[in-house]
């Protein structure tokens, strides 16, 4: 009897424990939903999986290719505030996903410059420290368009600026150097421009921090750069590529950073004149010999000079340039019908 009262109150046991379980989950759930109107209340949002610093968050968000970044912020909150505090933004029709076979050019333009155009309008202008703008794709850009995008980078206080126009252009565009009148471009240390027009002033001083600059395809004027790198002492890198109105480069001994000078098929250049004593690199190339004048630069290491239809750039090279250079470990000589490689 005892035996059979044992096994009776087992049973009793197990019929009970689902209901158990049932009440058991019925009460979490009124927990948490008691919690989330504790919530809802004191104007919190919960945050769903871990709670994590919100610095934390952004890190993460910050490690994801933009396409995933971007979708990331449409789904979550936390991600979306991140996306509009964005430190460092790409844009390219790569990046944002344009570039599938089949697509129209002047469709995917269109979509590119659209959606460029929402995502920096939506930024909340906190925290962008590098923006970059691959629009080699794009013949024709509003340059509305790109003045109110370099707006809203320059009063971010961006550090790194790209921007990389079009070959082809249908117009010209003239880089807004007026925007840096206010002050708002001086935390500028890094800049990369091509296919437009650049003339900067003396009146601008917003290049104490520019530490490297790259031309590329760019209307300047030997005066205009003048200008430019002598207000810029933090200068360590310079390079002119296809800068076709350049005849003269004067680099005045105030940079007493720039250790990297390169100047690239410049189709009107004759002569280049540095005072900077700690370059370390200089390559030059293009069809023309140009007269190079280091002034005692006796920190140059490596050199390169490839000049395509002048026989005598061996001759220019040993008996002009060598005395000057006197401490050069690695020279690269190429010419139409010479070439040397000596380290």
């Amino acid at each position: 009897m005892r035996l059979m009262s044992t096994k009776r109150h087992r049973q009793r046991r197990r019929r009970r424990t689902p209901h158990d379980g049932l009440i058991a989950s019925f009460c979490k759930k009124k927990c948490s939903l008691r919690q989330q109107d504790d919530y809802s209340q004191s104007g919190a949002r919960p945050r769903p999986g871990l709670d994590l610093p919100e610095d934390i968050y952004r890190h993460i968000h910050a490690l994801m290719p933009l396409r995933e970044a971007a979708r990331a912020a449409c789904v979550s909150h936390t991600f979306l505030q991140s996306w509009r505090c964005c430190r460092n933004l790409t844009l390219s029709k790569e990046t944002l996903g344009l570039d599938g076979n089949g697509i129209d050019k002047d469709e995917m333009a269109r979509d590119l410059i659209s959606k460029v155009d929402g995502i920096l309008k939506n930024h909340s202008g906190v925290g962008m420290k590098k923006l970059e703008l691959n629009l080699y794709c794009c013949r024709k850009v509003d340059h509305c368009y790109l003045n109110s995008w370099l707006r809203i980078a320059f009063r971010a206080g961006i550090e790194e600026l790209t921007m990389l126009l079009s070959l082809i252009s249908e117009a010209e565009y003239n880089f807004p150097c007026s925007l840096l009148f206010s002050g708002s471009g001086k935390s500028i240390r890094y800049l990369k421009l091509s296919s437009c027009v650049f003339r900067p002033t003396a009146e601008l001083d917003c290049w104490r921090r520019l530490k490297e600059l790259w031309l590329t395809n760019v209307l300047i004027t030997d005066d205009e750069l003048e200008c430019l790198l002598s207000n810029s002492s933090m200068l360590e890198l310079l390079w002119l590529f296809r800068c076709n109105e350049i005849v003269r480069v004067k680099i005045p001994c105030q940079l007493q950073r720039l250790s990297f000078l390169r100047a690239g098929q410049c189709r009107k250049l004759q002569e280049i004149e540095s005072n900077a004593p700690n370059i370390s690199t200089f390559d030059i190339s293009g069809s023309n010999l140009v007269k190079i004048s280091f002034g005692g630069a006796l920190q140059v290491k490596n050199m390169t000079i490839m000049c395509s239809y002048q026989p005598n750039v061996i001759w220019y090279t040993r008996t002009k340039l060598m005395p000057s250079v006197l401490n050069v470990e690695t020279l690269h000589i190429s010419s139409y019908d010479q070439y040397t490689n000596t380290t």
